[in-house]
């Protein structure tokens, strides 16, 4: 049985594959990118208060990896992205995300 907001293989790794639709957006635009090596979802918080439909994604350099940081209506996950290029790693999510109706944000190092 397949699930629409499940990823595996290819660039996912990991034992937890199950994505928010926001995040389903943005690793779908990281795994296209030739510079990602690497996708790795986190945990979700589900039942957060509600956004109003505002869905968002933070980016931060963490030197190691990108921490994609993603906020749906009531829900929020973290999404590890290993690059051999940051910088064209960035901009290709960046604007896929932007492209896919989402406010991007950048954090801090």
């Amino acid at each position: 049985m397949s699930n629409k907001y499940s990823r595996s293989g290819g660039k996912f790794n990991g034992n937890h594959t199950t994505l928010i639709p926001a995040a389903c957006t943005v690793a779908d635009v990281a795994e296209a990118c030739p510079a990602v090596t690497k996708i790795s979802p986190g945990f979700i918080k589900a039942g957060l208060k509600s956004v109003n439909g505002i869905r968002r994604v933070k980016m931060t350099d963490d030197k190691l990896c990108l921490l994609l940081s993603v906020r749906d209506n009531t829900s929020h996950q973290e999404i590890y992205v290993y690059v051999n290029d940051m910088q064209k790693a960035k901009l290709a999510i960046a604007k896929g995300a932007r492209t896919a109706g989402l406010n991007i944000s950048f954090g801090a190092d």
